[in-house]
C-alpha cells in the first residue's frame, strides 16, 4: 500500500506561492526603472545642453539660409537689356537657391545628429554599402535634378517664358532643381517634376504668329472675298497693336462639309497673338456683316434616338 505514502509526500512538498514570484518580478521592474530614471537624471544636463546646442545651430542654420538666399538675390539681379535676359538672370537665380537651400539643410542635419553624438562617419559608410538600394528608391530624384541642370545649362526654358510641357501650358513661375512651377491662363499652378519633361512647346523665343481660320460660305466668289479679306488686312496691319506688316491672306486652305476655309497669319509679340486673332476675327466678321455675307452655320449634330 505504497500509494497512500506517495499521496501524503506530495501533499507535503512546499510549492511557491503565486504572489511571491508577482512581488519579486515587480521589485525587479521597480529596480530597473529606478536605474534609468537615476541614469537620466545624472544625464539630464548633458541632454539640455545638447538640445540648446541643437536649438542654436537650427536657428543659425535657418539665418544662414535666408541671408544666403538674400545675397544670391542681390549678386543675381535681373540684369539685361532684353526680357529674354532677365528672365534668365532670374532663372539662374531659382536654381542656384535652390542648390545652396538642399546644401544648408543638409549641413545643418549633420551638425544636429554630431552634436547628439551620432557617428556620422559610420553612417555615411553604411550608406555607401546599401547605396545601391537607395539608388533605387531615390532614382527618380536623381532625375529630377539631373533633368533641372540639363534645362538650366541648355536655356531650354527661363521664368516668364509661354511653354506647354505634357499636354500643360502656362507661364514658368518658378524653376528649382527638382520641379518646374507653371501658372496657366485660368491662374491653376501646376507642378511639374523636371525628371517628366520631354518635349517642351515654347511660345515665348523670338516671336509668335497669330493664325485665324476663316470659314467662308461656297455660294461667294472665292476671289472676291479674298480681295476683301486682304483689303481689310491693310487696315488691320494700321489699327492693330502689335503687328508691324500686313497679315498674310491664304486662299483657300480647306474645304469643309459647310464652308470653304481662308487662312490669315501675321507674325506679332510673344504673348500677344490671343489678342490679335481676336481683333482679326472681330474686323473680318464686322466687314461681312457690311458686305452682305452670311458666314456659315455648323449646326450641332443630332441627338442620338432612345
Amino acid at each position: 500500500m505504497a500509494l497512500p505514502g506517495m499521496l501524503t509526500a506530495a501533499r507535503t512538498t512546499p510549492v511557491p506561492a503565486m504572489d511571491e514570484q508577482m512581488v519579486t518580478e515587480i521589485k525587479g521592474a521597480m529596480g530597473t526603472a529606478k536605474d534609468v530614471a537615476d541614469e537620466v537624471v545624472k544625464k539630464l544636463p548633458v541632454y539640455l545642453s545638447d538640445l540648446l546646442i541643437s536649438l542654436v545651430v537650427l536657428i543659425a542654420g535657418l539665418i544662414i539660409l535666408r541671408l544666403g538666399r538674400l545675397i544670391i538675390k542681390k549678386a543675381v539681379r535681373r540684369k539685361g537689356k532684353t526680357e529674354a535676359a532677365r528672365n534668365r538672370s532670374e532663372t539662374s537665380r531659382s536654381i542656384i537657391s535652390s542648390i545652396f537651400s538642399y546644401i544648408m539643410y543638409f549641413v545643418i542635419v549633420f551638425v544636429i545628429l554630431t552634436v547628439f553624438g551620432v557617428n556620422v562617419t559610420s553612417i555615411l559608410a553604411a550608406a555607401g554599402v546599401v547605396g545601391i538600394a537607395i539608388a533605387f528608391g531615390a532614382q527618380t530624384m536623381v532625375q529630377d535634378i539631373l533633368s533641372g541642370l540639363f534645362i538650366w545649362g541648355e536655356n531650354s526654358i527661363t521664368v516668364g517664358d509661354l511653354i506647354t510641357v505634357n499636354d500643360l501650358s502656362g507661364t514658368v513661375e518658378k524653376i528649382t532643381i527638382r520641379t518646374t512651377t507653371l501658372r496657366n491662363y485660368n491662374g491653376n499652378i501646376y507642378i511639374i517634376p523636371n525628371g517628366d519633361i520631354r518635349t517642351i512647346t515654347n511660345m515665348s523665343r523670338g516671336f509668335k504668329r497669330a493664325i485665324v481660320m476663316i470659314p467662308c460660305p461656297y455660294e461667294e466668289n472665292q476671289e472676291r472675298i479674298v480681295a476683301m479679306v486682304k483689303e481689310e488686312m491693310m487696315i488691320a496691319a494700321q489699327e492693330i497693336d502689335g503687328i508691324v506688316t500686313v497679315p498674310e491672306v491664304m486662299s483657300i486652305v480647306s474645304f469643309e462639309p459647310n464652308a470653304v476655309t481662308l487662312q490669315i497669319a501675321v507674325p506679332c509679340p510673344v504673348g500677344e497673338h490671343w489678342r490679335i486673332e481676336r481683333d482679326i476675327r472681330t474686323r473680318v466678321k464686322a466687314r461681312f456683316d457690311r458686305e452682305g455675307i452670311i458666314m456659315p452655320h455648323f449646326s450641332a449634330p443630332p441627338m442620338p434616338k432612345e
